[in-house]
């Protein structure tokens, strides 16, 4: 063990021998457990122990370091005083003289560990320095302070009470009353050193930032508890003994501070402190009252008064105790207890969107941080991400999977059972929530894909006319003007230039037909999308070979059907049909339509392979080409449905489009 970490244990191992003898030489003589607490045996032992203790550990991670030094010395003070307890007890029969010794060393040993010790380990917390130059009069002050220590002893009065033989003053008389005018004194400067210290505390929690701040609220919070619980001994130096046990936690919170502060996250601590700590107050509050006045009433009217003021006392104390810890649990958790009426506030806010809908989530349970993520995407979040999410995956009809992530409430690891319920079930909503962005999102991208298609088909057109049939009617405006002026001087020119003008107008004319045809096919109008597909299988869907036949089945004539689903089950049908065709190497293929309130088209095909026709070579999938994309849009843009893909018969085409209602 090297030489930094062997002084303190060494130190740790003394104080403890020390105690123990103490203890030892205390119960020998005759004394209980009783009289241990009341002697302050108990109480300084604790306080000796636990100061060493902590010292030690301070100081054998950080040799040297002032804290550690400081409690330490708290320590010793307090065994020191602990060891004369044990002197005392009875077991060594000691002289007057030494019996008087051993006493005012020991009501006087421990006075510099609250004097002195204290108020500096609230003035160097946590690095050791001062607050600034300005602090360091009060810390020389403050040490300065062990000169006045032995006058708390020496001053006239301080032995008649003490259970020893000899209690003569201890100066003489002149002497005596030199140090009964200054003990005041100096008992003021102490607890106006003690005050300054407290306020230098406040002062560098208030500056400090970050990590220092976290260490200041640990001192802060357990300076705050003992303060709390031991008012009464601060103010009138008397009060209950055995809450001077709360004084080791400053060195329990200053040595997580210093060591491990971020192990713990003391908001949390402060939080769950001052929860607890106000309904421990009111539910001890109302015991007491509810006890004084049925035991009151108990007195005058009943001869059971006892027993039954604690039956009524029981059944009053249940309810109310578990209404100020639901409480409680809602202040802290939110409504994690009851997740049918977190889901319900959720589904409220469903209107609100993804991120009005992680609002509610937070809300509802307290928590710091919501996130929906798509496929490692965030979606959307709300509040500050933790350093540690909770993840859990929402089932959504549409789209990839997704997950909703939460962060932790400060200072935990982990989820309790509660909200990981209340969790899943709020997963339902969340899951509607994102389903209805992803549709948003698709209303959004085919709004953007038809405006993309009709300014696209626009341009198309401004081509077309602009640059073919424009030109070709030029063309054919100058021709007409040439044969009109050579129709006299040359006859036969003009005769050839007028041939000309009508091939050139039969062009414009096959142009103009082309571009009505590519706007709605003029077959639609003149004979139904029947009459249409039965003309276009017996006029276009030809191959060299003669080896393929297009088969119309259709039940009878169907219903007058609107123009878009005309337009989009012929263009369907027919880029089947010539994939079929070109590509899937098919001998014939059938043309099934069925209307009800939907209109049902069906391209089956005996090919053996090809792109959005026929099936794929050893039944793979199509690969999703110009044809196959062009049939899935026009489906999707009257919010159809169409699946397509291999069989073991060939290939197969369906497209479901829905009717307008009348």
């Amino acid at each position: 063990m090297s030489d930094s970490r062997a002084v303190p244990v060494a130190a740790f191992a003394v104080t403890v021998v020390v105690i123990a003898s103490a203890w030892v030489s205390w119960f020998a003589g005759g004394y209980d457990l009783a009289d241990a607490a009341e002697t302050y045996l108990l109480t300084n032992s604790a306080v000796a122990v636990t100061f060493t203790a902590f010292g030690a550990l301070v100081l054998a991670h950080r040799p040297r370091h002032r804290i550690g030094l400081l409690f330490v010395a708290f320590g010793a003070c307090y065994s020191a005083s602990v060891a004369c307890l044990g002197l005392l007890s009875g077991v060594i029969a000691w002289s007057p003289a030494w019996e008087r010794l051993i006493d005012v060393v020991g009501i006087t040993v421990w006075i510099p560990a609250p004097a002195v010790c204290l108020p500096l380990i609230l003035q160097l917390f946590p690095d050791g320095p001062p607050l600034s130059p300005r602090w360091r009069p009060v810390a020389a002050a403050t040490v300065a302070m062990l000169a006045f220590v032995p006058l708390l002893t020496l001053q006239p009065g301080s032995l008649d009470h003490e259970p020893i033989a000899d209690r003569s003053p201890l100066l003489p008389e002149a002497a005596g009353q030199v140090v009964a005018a200054v003990t005041p004194v100096a008992a003021g400067v102490g607890a106006l050193l003690l005050l300054t210290s407290v306020v230098a505390l406040g002062v560098r929690v208030r500056r400090s930032r970050g990590v220092q701040r976290l260490q200041m609220l640990w001192l802060l919070w357990a300076t705050a508890v003992f303060v709390v619980l031991n008012a009464q001994r601060i103010v009138t130096t008397d009060g209950p003994i055995l809450f001077l046990l709360t004084l080791p936690l400053i060195p329990a919170a200053a040595t997580i501070a210093i060591l491990r502060h971020q192990l713990y996250d003391i908001r949390l601590v402060i939080n769950r402190s001052i929860v607890y700590g106000l309904l421990t107050v009111g539910v001890v509050g109302s015991y007491l009252g509810i006890v004084a006045g049925l035991g009151a009433l108990a007195r005058e009217h009943l001869t059971a008064s006892p027993l039954l003021a604690t039956g009524v006392v029981a059944l009053a104390f249940a309810p109310a105790r578990s209404a100020v810890q639901s409480f409680v649990d809602r202040l802290m958790y939110g409504r994690r207890q009851d997740p049918a009426a977190a889901a319900a506030r959720v589904g409220i806010r469903l209107g609100t969107g993804l991120d009005g809908v992680l609002h509610a989530v937070c809300e509802a349970l307290r928590l710091p941080y919501a996130a929906v993520s798509v496929d490692g995407r965030l979606l959307a979040t709300y509040g500050t991400a933790s350093e540690v999410c909770h993840t859990v995956a929402l089932e959504v009809a549409d789209g990839g999977p997704a997950d909703l992530l939460v962060g932790l409430r400060t200072g935990e690891s982990r989820l309790s059972a509660a909200d990981r319920r209340a969790l899943d079930l709020l997963a339902a909503p969340i899951g509607v929530a994102l389903q209805a962005v992803r549709l948003s999102e698709q209303l959004r991208e085919s709004r953007a894909r038809i405006v993309a298609a009709r300014e696209e088909e626009r341009r198309r057109l401004r081509r077309d006319l602009h640059d073919g049939l424009g030109s070709a009617l030029t063309a054919v405006t100058l021709k007409a003007d040439a044969a009109h002026n050579l129709r006299i001087a040359d006859p036969d020119r003009s005769g050839r230039l007028l041939l000309d003008l009508r091939a050139d107008l039969t062009n414009a004319i096959a142009d103009i037909r082309r571009l009505v045809y590519d706007l709605r096919p003029p077959d639609l109008d003149e004979l139904g999308l029947l009459g249409a597909l039965r003309q276009h299988a017996e006029q276009s869907w030809r191959r060299d070979d003669g080896l393929f036949a297009v088969t119309i089945d259709s039940p009878g004539d169907l219903p007058a059907l609107p123009a878009a689903v005309e337009v989009a089950a012929y263009r369907i049908a027919t880029e089947a049909v010539t994939n079929a065709l070109r590509h899937g190497g098919a001998g014939s293929c059938v043309i099934s339509l069925r209307a009800d309130r939907s209109l049902h088209l069906e391209i089956r095909d005996d090919g053996a392979s090809g792109e959005g026709g026929a099936s794929g070579e050893g039944g793979a999938a199509w690969r999703h080409g110009v044809g196959l994309r062009s049939m899935h849009e026009r489906a999707s843009e009257l919010g159809g449905v169409l699946t397509a893909g291999p069989t073991d018969r060939g290939g197969r085409v369906h497209a479901l489009l829905p009717l307008e209602r009348s």
